[in-house]
């Protein structure tokens, strides 16, 4: 879906701090780029706590935090329906880099009412609260030595791409910082970081 006339943000964290501050309960579309550079993105939202997000290939953590770090883009919310909502949530808060203080002008949301919408999906289910990273765990760790860990990679016939990854995590760099490194599409690196995750040799948070 095109978010052609979404609400224009020049920074999509300044959004996040009104919806989470305004404890609002639904589902943030978002959008930027035209063409083959276009890129979407959605994040669900439960009475301000962040409950899920998606981008791309992307889901989960990783998708929240490379949402996080985009600037101008298009954003429409839609309301959904509070007292459908069960199961235990909790608040991802938001990186210590993130500002916090909120635009002088607040963004004002389009009001789609969920029993109008059919489109809209409707929240039925128990929520899956994505956990609050750990301080101690800024980005995925290894669980080996150095060594160890390559000669794993060996054994499993790994490619270059795998060795490379693996040799930049550090437990302090966070997931868009390894994709600003390995200048790839971030659903690369998602993959890779699961292989790696599947050989045993690190732990994502």
């Amino acid at each position: 879906m095109s978010l052609r006339r979404g609400i224009p943000t020049d920074q999509l964290t300044n959004v996040l701090q009104v919806i989470q501050l305004g404890r609002r309960t639904g589902q943030l579309s978002v959008e930027r780029g035209e063409g083959t550079q276009r890129e979407t993105g959605e994040i669900t939202f439960a009475n301000g706590h962040i409950t899920a997000a998606q981008s791309g290939q992307l889901d989960g953590r990783m998708a929240l935090d490379w949402l996080k770090t985009w600037g101008p883009c298009r954003f429409v919310f839609v309301n959904t329906q509070t007292d459908r909502i069960t199961g235990p949530m909790t608040n991802i808060q938001m990186s210590p880099s993130t500002p916090s203080t909120l635009p002088t002008t607040r963004p004002s949301f389009p009001a789609i009412s969920s029993t109008t919408d059919p489109k809209q999906r409707a929240i039925t289910g128990p929520l899956q609260a994505m956990q609050q990273q750990p301080p101690t765990l800024y980005g995925p760790q290894r669980t080996c030595a150095a060594d160890e860990g390559l000669k794993r990679l060996a054994q499993a016939n790994a490619s270059r791409l795998h060795r490379h990854l693996y040799l930049l995590i550090d437990g302090n760099r966070p997931f868009t910082e390894l994709v600003r490194l390995m200048g790839r599409q971030p659903g690369e690196v998602q993959q890779i970081l699961r292989d790696l995750e599947r050989i045993g040799i690190i732990q994502i948070p």
